[in-house]
């Protein structure tokens, strides 16, 4: 059955929906004029914008103005019927899986085709080096922090792509982001299609996503943050479907411990998979021992198992406590409150350059991010708006709000050590998470499908033009800093 959006009996002069998509228009105008502005504003503090840069003048005022031109209502209308049409001639829709893996199989053409061609950001130039130093003793295998990612990637290169392929390690790390990113792709689109009540919610979704920033992960990306992008997805996919009562909530449990096995950045998102398990018990999927089993238990029996891994390779608690512990180079974990005492701090908790660092991530990652899912919730606070009449839904929507605020949290509060412009990579996973969330809500708060439309076309388009231009830019070759 469709929701439809209620508003309280307060009366309003206003339509919410049009209130919504007037603050959408306004911030895809603001989005784009940053864009065009990029060469005039400082690179330093400007970053997450400069990638526009590398577009020729023309053709970036050229596709800006063709994405801008999608506020004007007969402008969008076309593009629309275009894309309708097309749908319409798109033979065996019933065929969906079918569907998806042609996709995934083409996504992977594209991230191959705009694969990144620099070891600029992040640890990408260590890895490469330390995963096959010529010297046994000083060759890392295992390392406490990115333990199953490291491990494997080292492995695949030792066995599989030196011996039989002559590739370097980080042809490896490309190999596995490009495979991830199918796999991505396919996940997300099976997701979508049930999560999305009808073909234009899917497509909204899918679109505000697979424009994410964060999609450069999967572009052949040399960095330890691929592999738990694809679990993350997963992770929030069974979550949905233990809210749905399609299976146990241990299966998300699982996931997520695995996820924390290969990087263990994501241990943060536990209080949202703890709130998951709670809501089936209070609902009645799972009695209380059982619930408490399926959290505890799991997460528990695969940190014994990678701690095994790790000491069979003698790199086990001392390692944990000593050269691996975590914090990076100074073994310090957040952002100082008052005083930088180290090399590997940039700036304190509450300063202007940390703010400024903390925005320019979270607009590279996802200029539709955090901003659409502020302005709908102001549009939901704003008209007291009711959007959900099923309980899994509903709760489903507490779920992705409890994680993505915990990592947003995360982004705040952890220190990188490169800075944020280079350890960009660290927190792009989040995007995935909170842009989900927004995506999940803008369809609700939208159930206009006209309106709808209207606002995941230019969302999407405009997200499209950030990112290209930010792929693009990583086609180039960029020396390390």
């Amino acid at each position: 059955m469709t929701t439809q959006t209620k508003v309280s009996t307060q009366a309003v002069s206003i339509d919410p929906q049009d209130w919504l998509l007037s603050l959408i228009r306004g911030w895809g105008l603001v989005v784009l004029t940053l864009h065009l502005a990029a060469s005039r504003l400082p690179e330093e503090t400007a970053w997450s914008v400069w990638p526009y840069t590398f577009l020729a003048p023309g053709l970036g005022w050229f596709l800006a103005v063709l994405a801008g031109a999608l506020i004007i209502p007969a402008v969008g209308d076309g593009v629309s019927a275009v894309i309708e049409r097309l749908w319409q001639r798109l033979p065996a829709k019933q065929a969906r899986r079918r569907w998806f893996a042609a996709a995934g199989l083409l996504a992977g053409v594209i991230f191959w085709l705009a694969r990144l061609r620099h070891l600029r950001w992040g640890d990408s130039y260590l890895l490469s080096v330390a995963l096959s130093y010529p010297d046994l003793e000083l060759r890392v295998i295992y390392n406490w922090q990115a333990p199953l990612t490291v491990f494997l990637h080292q492995r695949l290169w030792q066995f599989v792509a030196d011996p039989l392929l002559g590739w370097p390690v980080e042809n490896v790390y490309a190999m596995v982001s490009i495979v991830s990113g199918i796999m991505f792709v396919y996940v997300l689109l099976t997701f979508l299609a049930r999560l999305g009540r009808n073909a234009l919610e899917t497509a909204v979704m899918t679109g505000l996503i697979l424009t994410t920033g964060s999609m450069q992960l999967f572009f052949g990306y040399v960095e330890n943050y691929t592999v738990i992008s694809l679990g993350l997805l997963v992770t929030l996919y069974l979550a949905w479907r233990a809210l749905q009562g399609e299976l146990r909530p241990v299966w998300p449990v699982i996931a997520l411990a695995v996820t924390n096995a290969f990087h263990p950045s994501t241990v943060f998102l536990w209080p949202g998979v703890g709130l998951l398990v709670w809501l089936c018990w209070r609902r009645g999927q799972v009695p209380p021992a059982a619930g408490l089993m399926q959290l505890v238990l799991p997460p528990l029996l695969i940190g014994a198992g990678l701690f095994g891994l790790m000491e069979s390779g003698g790199h086990g608690l001392p390692a944990l406590l000593g050269v691996d512990r975590p914090g990076g180079g100074d073994a310090i974990w957040f952002v100082p409150l008052f005083e930088v005492s180290t090399e590997w701090q940039h700036y304190t908790m509450f300063s202007a350059a940390h703010a400024l660092d903390w925005a320019n991530v979270h607009f590279l990652i996802a200029p539709f991010g955090l901003p659409l899912l502020g302005l709908i919730l102001i549009t939901i606070y704003h008209f007291r708006l009711s959007l959900f009449e099923a309980a899994p839904d509903k709760d489903y929507a507490h779920f992705l709000g409890v994680t993505a605020a915990s990592y947003v949290l995360l982004t705040w509060l952890w220190n990188p050590d490169y800075g944020g412009r280079n350890d960009w990579d660290l927190f792009a996973p989040a995007a995935f998470v909170y842009t989900l969330l927004a995506g999940y809500l803008l369809v609700r708060v939208l159930p206009d499908q006209e309106k709808l439309k209207e606002a995941g076309l230019l969302v999407v388009m405009v997200s499209m033009l950030h990112t290209i231009a930010w792929i693009f830019t990583n086609t180039q070759f960029l020396p390390r800093r």
